[in-house]
């Protein structure tokens, strides 16, 4: 008989060995975590992934991987799962993995900042996490964010993950000469305010927050769910394209499920943020 259980489940049942990276309270003494060395990273991002020994869904399983691990990205290749309609895969120097499961990152620590910038939304900073991920802790419990609170019951640290966008507030450095910053929401947020070390978010330039091409009134984004694909279209002109992974269509029975699904039409875009907790 065969026994299916939830991503949760899955998760709460690998995270009984964890409890010991459940990060203490301010003043951290966290430490930053020992990514491989290599010019693109992947991280995954399934409950438990296998490896294989060729890209082919039928080909050995050589080792198994579990959800924010890290792994060498060598390169990307077709290769073979059928029913799917992904059929690429990620070579990492353990075998190969089924792309959508490994999101691409980086790992470029920055030099922490002392003094925050005066704006117009007050002392502080938009940053960008340039880690794959950060740890965080959280300075004002218990957690109210449902998110936070399902990591905190599976003994799972809290965490950001790579090119997430956040405000800064603050600035500390501790008795390790450690620098961190807080973060503190601005939009969306359900209150809870976090600590991340410093060096794992860069600060986002005037240039990468200022409209793009403010002359140019006749600009749309076109997502095609079929293709799973998303074209921002400036007139006439593709601008930008990238692959995407919409709104889920069937639960994991294959019941149609319309409530996760994208919906379709044409919709105004009114407003813009730069962040927003979702």
């Amino acid at each position: 008989m065969e026994i299916q259980i939830s991503r949760r489940t899955f998760l709460k049942l690998t995270a009984l060995g964890l409890g010991g990276m459940l990060l203490p309270a301010w003043p951290g003494k966290t430490t930053s975590p020992n990514f491989p060395q290599a010019e693109r990273l992947g991280r995954i991002v399934g409950g438990k992934v296998d490896l294989k020994a060729r890209p082919d869904i039928d080909s050995q399983t050589t080792g198994v991987l579990y959800e924010d691990a890290v792994v060498a990205w060598l390169r990307e290749v077709v290769g073979k799962n059928v029913f799917r309609n992904n059929q690429r895969w990620v070579e990492t120097p353990d075998g190969y993995l089924w792309s959508p499961y490994v999101q691409p990152v980086q790992n470029r620590p920055n030099e922490p900042v002392q003094t925050l910038p005066e704006t117009s939304l007050g002392s502080g900073m938009w940053v960008e996490v340039s880690v794959p991920y950060v740890d965080l802790i959280l300075d004002n419990p218990p957690a109210r964010s449902p998110g936070f609170q399902d990591r905190l019951e599976m003994s799972l640290p809290l965490r950001l993950y790579y090119t997430q966008v956040v405000w800064i507030d603050q600035v500390k450095v501790d008795e390790q000469d450690q620098s961190w910053y807080r973060v503190n929401e601005k939009y969306g947020t359900y209150g809870d305010i976090l600590w991340g070390r410093a060096e794992a978010f860069r600060p986002l330039s005037l240039e990468e927050l200022s409209p793009i091409s403010p002359e140019v009134e006749d600009k749309r984004v076109v997502v095609n769910l079929t293709l799973q694909t998303l074209s921002c279209y400036e007139g006439q002109r593709e601008v930008f394209f990238t692959r995407i992974s919409s709104g889920a269509k069937w639960d994991a029975s294959g019941n149609s499920v319309d409530v996760w699904a994208t919906p379709l039409g044409k919709f105004p875009i009114w407003r813009k943020l730069v962040s927003l907790h979702m």
